[in-house]
């Protein structure tokens, strides 16, 4: 008996010891929250007091404080962020990954900026650690990050200075916006560049520029990352209100953005167009909207670094010498529905002697394989006739006959044993209205 009523105790004991470990554990689940938590250091100088400074380590006590309003969580930035305040920004080196799990954007964060080194990355503000051989800032060293960088509340809400184009088209007279987070309304990509991936593969370019626009055509560089998260996302045809970090590269303006949402734009292009118009638009950044098809010859349809503007498309049957060949450039299949008419557009620029370029329409190809199995129709063109790579517009070819339809169009470029004509081509657009 007496067994049974130990054994019974200590049942009860271990249970009664899983109870409260199960409500001690509960209590460790949820950590207490500290976002609302300002240390509330002392600031001594503002930001532009910083960007001030002689380029150089920082060897008095200086304490600034800024709100996040760039990270790396787009992979756009890498291994830095900005902070700002109401007197500037300030681009901040650290030699960490992932830097917008402690610092995201709407963080406050202190600098205890006393060891550290003030510079400017080609004009542009910096500030980070030792200088490399070559005079470049090097980031914080993660292990030392919490002796220079304080965490404080979030988030904070983020008011970004609204500005035009024309405020910021010369960097010694914007000094004051450098690093900080900007507003410019009623801005677009320029035609060629809209509808087409932010950035072109990392294997290719490590940085893309891209062109916004005003109405008034005044334009400005936005520079994206080929690493980012964003690279293959197609920029919007629409015009509208863009958020971005404005920078400097020497004398030349830059625009950041942190992630796709900072480009708004949805309404009618400054021309009036629909963004929603366009079946295709394609400056030739890749072959994803075609399929380059081999008929005879070696050579084949590629990505070139010409173009207006560049990359474009070319074909030659020029290798050493004059090859025979027969080579189709078929597009993805183009869904002619939702409007009332359809045109198509493209730019073509030419050199050397040989056949002319030919354009198709289909109805019937299976999307893939051989032309000879589909139907196609010749459509008139102009091409360039210059013979010196003119980049000239093909006019604009109706295609109202085949409304409701879906179809593929098609470039042939043939060459013979004595003449290769080397073909380019650019900027191919379907707008429907």
């Amino acid at each position: 008996m007496k067994r049974i009523l130990t054994a019974a105790l200590s049942i009860l004991t271990i249970g009664a010891l899983f109870s409260v470990g199960s409500c001690v554990k509960k209590d460790f689940d949820a950590p207490p929250d500290n976002s609302g938590y300002d240390p509330q250091i002392p600031v001594t100088h503002t930001i532009a007091q910083l960007q001030a400074r002689p380029a150089g380590i920082i060897d008095i006590d200086m304490v600034i404080a800024g709100i996040v309003v760039m990270d790396d969580k787009s992979g756009n930035y890498y291994k830095k962020i900005v902070i700002q305040d109401s007197t500037g920004g300030m681009e901040i080196l650290v030699d960490q990954y992932s830097l917008y799990n402690d610092y995201p954007v709407g963080r406050k964060v202190y600098v205890k900026c006393k060891g550290l080194f003030v510079g400017a990355y080609n004009n542009n503000p910096q500030l980070g650690y030792t200088p490399d051989n070559t005079g470049n800032l090097s980031g914080i060293p993660a292990v030392l990050s919490s002796d220079y960088l304080v965490k404080a509340n979030y988030p904070n809400p983020i008011v970004p200075d609204t500005l035009t184009l024309m405020d910021l088209a010369v960097p010694n007279n914007a000094k004051k916006y450098l690093n900080k987070l900007v507003a410019i309304k009623n801005v677009e990509f320029i035609a060629s560049q809209a509808g087409i991936p932010y950035a072109q593969l990392a294997n290719l370019a490590s940085v893309t520029e891209r062109k916004v626009e005003d109405c008034d055509g005044k334009s400005m560089v936005m520079r994206n990352s080929g690493y980012a998260k964003f690279q293959p996302l197609l920029t919007p045809a629409g015009k509208g209100t863009l958020l971005a970090i404005y920078t400097r590269y020497r004398d030349v303006p830059q625009l950041y953005i942190r992630d796709t949402t900072d480009v708004q734009f949805y309404g009618k292009r400054c021309d009036g167009s629909d963004p929603s118009a366009y079946v295709i638009n394609d400056g030739f950044e890749s072959l994803d909207n075609w399929t380059p098809v081999s008929v005879s010859g070696d050579q084949k349809w590629a990505i070139a670094q010409f173009g207006n503007p560049k990359p474009c498309v070319v074909m030659s049957g020029y290798s050493g010498s004059n090859f025979i060949n027969e080579d189709w450039l078929i597009s993805k299949a183009l869904s002619l529905t939702g409007h009332n008419t359809f045109t198509l557009t493209f730019e073509s620029a030419a050199k050397y002697t040989g056949n002319p370029l030919e354009l198709f329409i289909s109805t019937d190809y299976a999307g893939s394989g051989s032309p000879a199995a589909a139907t196609w129709a010749p459509l008139s063109a102009t091409y360039d006739q210059s013979n010196n790579f003119t980049f000239t517009p093909s006019g604009n070819i109706n295609l109202n006959t085949y409304k409701d339809k879906t179809v593929y169009i098609a470039f042939k470029y043939t060459s013979t044993a004595s003449a290769a004509k080397t073909w380019e081509i650019d900027n191919v657009r379907i707008k429907g209205e």
